[in-house]
């Protein structure tokens, strides 16, 4: 075999070596990517895996976590107990679904709703070293939209203080949805004062859809003259997605703020635009 052969024989057999792309070896330097390799997307720890332990996309009923979609899982209720469900009293459970409460250990009857309305007190909160009285600004108001028509119950607890000129109330909300008879908890709520001019707002996600209710009129400097009377939908980064609040109010709702007495006026719609507003006809 004269040297040139020995010279091709070698080549070949260093190429065929190469080649060995072993889709179980876990050192395989073409292998970062196999479904058998260590750093698969399979791994327990790969954050976007269905099947994944781990999967921050993937919530497991019955780990005590709440997570995805749940609402509870196990003894992890999320802070609900019967009363905010509605009822007086008794011992909250979760479904093995994950997805619904099990109210079978509740007791009294709900009250609007489904709602135990609860009587707004005032509260005394630190403004820069000066405590302040806000009262509680709960609401309960219309829902109808993408075929999807109840009726929201929130609670905003006045727990901070800014000062913007004046002293504004910071608050930490709570808030409940009622759809033929089925009440559950809102994600994500958020009630804003709104600001000097009381321009005030509420978010919520509903099923995966982020919600803002605010106004549709404002009158002389620019301030509402009522409560909030409208729907816009959000993306993820607060932009607006659906605009109902615009001077058409394509998508109305009605609030009634809750009163003193924990009452609250009837859910009609009197609607009305702002004396000042320049939309107004």
């Amino acid at each position: 075999m004269n040297k040139l052969a020995c010279l091709s024989l070698v080549l070949t057999l260093l190429v065929l070596a190469s080649c060995d792309d072993d889709p179980k070896t876990n050192n395989n330097v073409n292998n970062v990517n196999n479904v058998n390799n260590v750093n698969n997307v399979n791994n327990v720890n790969n954050t976007n895996n269905v099947n994944n332990v781990n999967n921050t996309n993937n919530a497991v009923c019955g780990d005590g976590v709440l997570s995805g979609a749940e609402v509870c899982d196990g003894v992890e209720l999320g802070g609900a107990t019967c009363v905010t469900q509605g009822f007086e009293a008794g011992e909250l459970a979760c479904e093995t679904s994950c997805l619904a409460f099990d109210v079978s250990g509740c007791t009294g009857e709900p009250g609007p709703y489904g709602f135990t309305i609860r009587t707004p007190q005032t509260h005394s909160v630190d403004c820069d070293g000066t405590l302040t009285d806000f009262a509680d600004a709960d609401h309960v108001c219309t829902f109808d939209y993408d075929g999807v028509v109840g009726t929201v119950y929130f609670q905003a607890t006045p727990t901070e203080c800014e000062v913007l000129f004046s002293e504004l109330p910071l608050y930490t909300t709570v808030a409940w949805i009622s759809v033929d008879g089925v009440v559950t908890a809102l994600t994500s709520p958020v009630y804003d004062f709104g600001g000097n001019h009381h321009n005030d707002s509420f978010d919520f996600t509903q099923d995966g859809t982020m919600v803002r209710y605010y106004h549709s009129s404002f009158g002389w400097g620019w301030r509402a003259c009522q409560p909030m009377d409208c729907l816009q939908v959000l993306d993820g980064q607060g932009t607006i997605l659906v605009d109902g609040c615009t001077a058409d109010r394509t998508q109305p709702i009605v609030c009634r703020p809750v009163l003193e007495d924990g009452t609250f006026a009837d859910l009609i719609d009197d609607f009305e635009k702002c004396a000042g507003d320049p939309n107004a006809k």
